[in-house]
């Protein structure tokens, strides 16, 4: 199946082209903001890079999170609309599956995996592993929590590692750099798409601030 796959979770915005074999194309550009406006043009440049058309594509995938807020809204607004114009299937998918996954292949001797995701807060985002199966269901935990983890022989990964390490000492860590729409796509391929439109993962409230005049 041919895949149009697209990510904005976690300060970068990137879209790739599955082929049905491999990512025959992929973009991607660091930005915390601005992906609502560069991440169509993206999705037209990589389809330009790897010689398709919208016609081509057969489903959509993209993360659901958890992130950023504004990033996946932003991701799963131009996967809705793209599906939903052209009549695709889709394929959501949370960016701590497709870490694990992505581990799992780089690592394959690590059975026991902690991903620990900045939130840019005081607490991470976390789910743990085993044999690549999860272990935990994915929540907001704070660095006690995740030091129970690694007091039991779970290995760290992810891009709040270092803050982790930085303010709690050391622990044991693998270096596998957070999945972009390639790896989504790549992913996605083992999936079978879906025609309900998928759902943000959130692990807690947005944060707003109410104007009362």
């Amino acid at each position: 199946m041919k895949i149009l796959a697209v990510d904005c979770a976690h300060g970068d915005c990137s879209a790739a082209f599955y082929d049905g074999t491999r990512v025959a194309a992929e973009i991607v550009e660091h930005m915390e903001r601005g992906q609502a406006e560069r991440l169509i043009p993206m999705v037209q440049e990589v389809l330009a890079k790897a010689g398709a058309s919208f016609a081509d594509v057969e489903s959509v995938a993209v993360t659901t999170g958890p992130g950023s807020f504004t990033g996946v809204r932003v991701g799963l607004a131009a996967a809705d609309g793209i599906a939903l114009a052209a009549g695709l299937p889709m394929t959501g998918v949370s960016v701590l599956d497709v870490l694990a996954w992505k581990a799992a292949r780089e690592h394959p001797e690590i059975q026991k995996l902690c991903l620990v995701l900045e939130t840019k807060r005081d607490d991470y985002y976390v789910q743990c592993f085993q044999g690549g199966a999860p272990a935990t269901d994915a929540a907001a935990m704070t660095a006690g929590e995740i030091k129970a983890f690694a007091a039991g022989g779970y290995v760290l990964a992810g891009n709040g590692v270092a803050r982790f390490v930085e303010e709690n000492g050391d622990a044991a860590v693998c270096a596998v750099s957070m999945p972009t729409a390639g790896d989504v796509a790549a992913f996605a391929a083992g999936m079978t798409p879906k025609k309900e439109y998928p759902q943000a993962l959130y692990l807690r409230e947005a944060e707003v601030t109410l104007c009362r005049k």
